[in-house]
């Protein structure tokens, strides 16, 4: 059971442990009565009994109404029939003690596998490896990087098959790291996180993960769109996922599984090839959507993420369906792509995005920029670029964001330093700044 709910349970029967209040509820539940009334009912004086009545008003289980000076109280009804749905299921109460029994068996495979900070051996059951791994996960941050060797040293410190064990942090059955770039990082796991899969509008398989804070929503909400063209790991999560959802927001990213062998689906450069940014888009408004129905996300408190290809995605949604997003942080985006054609070294990249050179396909080089809907933002915006860009790029971001600042004062240009060589390095050096600015306008 969530430590919410658990409190909320405890704090039930605290104040139901007492005689005076069950009889209170009792005749409330026959109708509404006055102070007065009820202190005479019970014989107890009126003090008394107003002390009784603002417990049960903590709990929302009794309303008030005024009658000049006099104050009459009655049961609410919905509110006890909402707890006894929400705390008191049989599943509920059985769930108080599945931690505690968990808790104590990993605590032995433990005990039975490790001689001190040693481990002796890495179990040959998988039910037990996985107490051991979720146990070695725990020796590495949330939010932060970890190069190879640095995981290595980590493993090491407990068994000297390093290699072994950090393949099966990151293997697909456990899920308790991931890697990218060189770089490994801690994915967060428990009752505040799943997994699930959304159908886009053309009917297209989208993998999801869901991150929330403890308590009921709706919440400030980050959406995260993850994937380029050249870049594939269907189920990727950000290595400051846990980090959001520890600041108070919920945390959503999109991801773009391969197809299947057999289906219909089409592979993430078959879907957007000739319309970069069109099925993307419609991809985030899936997502909010989704959000919304089941009470997750705010609806005016959404704030969008994207790096590289993804920045440009959510650029576009900015600026072609701005009443649907509180704000955006965009890293490394494409501006203009008829300006990244022009100074592009390999041209047969986006030629093959585009499905053709400017020249044959300009209307839909122009159509996929955002700079061509930057008229349409009304949000705050965060642009993040490397200062090691192109005098043209960096004229070209200066200008965006002059004229988006006509509109939206908040909309800000940072550039960091360094080349983005890897995406991933610069999302986490930048978070101070992504996490200040979501505060500011969420």
């Amino acid at each position: 059971m969530p430590q919410d709910e658990f409190q909320a349970l405890l704090q039930f029967f605290k104040v139901l442990a007492d005689e005076n209040r069950l009889k209170l509820l009792g005749i409330l539940a026959a109708g509404e009565h006055s102070v007065e009334e009820l202190a005479a009912l019970l014989q107890l004086r009126a003090p008394t009994i107003s002390h009784h009545l603002a417990k049960l008003k903590e709990l929302d289980l009794v309303n008030m109404r005024s009658e000049g000076n006099t104050h009459y109280y009655r049961l609410d009804a919905e509110a006890l029939r909402r707890t006894n749905k929400q705390l008191l299921t049989p599943e509920k109460m059985a769930s108080l003690v599945q931690d505690v029994e968990g808790d104590a068996w990993e605590q032995k495979v433990l005990r039975d596998f490790f001689e001190g900070s040693r481990l002796k051996e890495i179990p040959a059951s998988r039910k037990k490896r996985s107490v051991i791994l979720k146990w070695l996960a725990n020796q590495f941050a949330y939010g932060t990087l970890y190069r190879e060797p640095q995981v290595n040293e980590i493993i090491q410190r407990y068994h000297e098959d390093a290699s072994a064990l950090r393949r099966e942090l990151i293997s697909t059955k456990e899920l308790l790291m991931q890697r990218e770039n060189g770089f490994y990082w801690r994915i967060p796991s428990g009752e505040n996180w799943r997994s699930a899969m959304l159908r886009s509008i053309d009917r297209q398989p989208l993998q999801i993960w869901l991150g929330t804070p403890h308590g009921s929503g709706p919440f400030p909400t980050i959406l995260e769109l993850h994937e380029d063209p050249d870049f594939t790991q269907p189920d990727w999560l950000s290595p400051l996922a846990q980090t959001w959802v520890e600041a108070g927001f919920a945390y959503m990213v999109i991801n773009y599984p391969a197809p299947a062998p057999g289906s219909y689906a089409l592979s993430f450069r078959e879907r957007i090839a000739g319309n970069p940014g069109n099925w993307e888009l419609e991809d985030l408004l899936t997502a909010r959507s989704w959000l919304l129905e089941r009470n997750i996300a705010d609806p005016k408190r959404i704030l969008l993420i994207g790096w590289s290809y993804s920045a440009f995605v959510v650029l576009l949604a900015m600026g072609k369906t701005p009443e649907m997003w509180s704000g955006a942080i965009a890293g490394a985006p494409v501006i203009d792509w008829l300006q990244e054609y022009e100074i592009a070294s390999n041209k047969t990249n986006l030629q093959a995005l585009f499905s053709g050179s400017p020249e044959e396909k300009r209307a839909q080089y122009v159509t996929s920029s955002p700079v061509e809907h930057a008229s349409g933002i009304r949000a705050p915006l965060l642009l993040l670029q490397s200062e090691n860009l192109s005098s043209v790029l960096q004229e070209g971001a200066d200008r965006y964001i002059a004229e988006l600042r006509e509109r939206q004062p908040l909309s800000t240009l940072h550039r960091y330093a360094g080349k983005n060589l890897f995406a991933i390095e610069q999302m986490v050096a930048q978070h101070k700044n992504m996490l200040n600015f979501a505060r500011r306008i969420v």
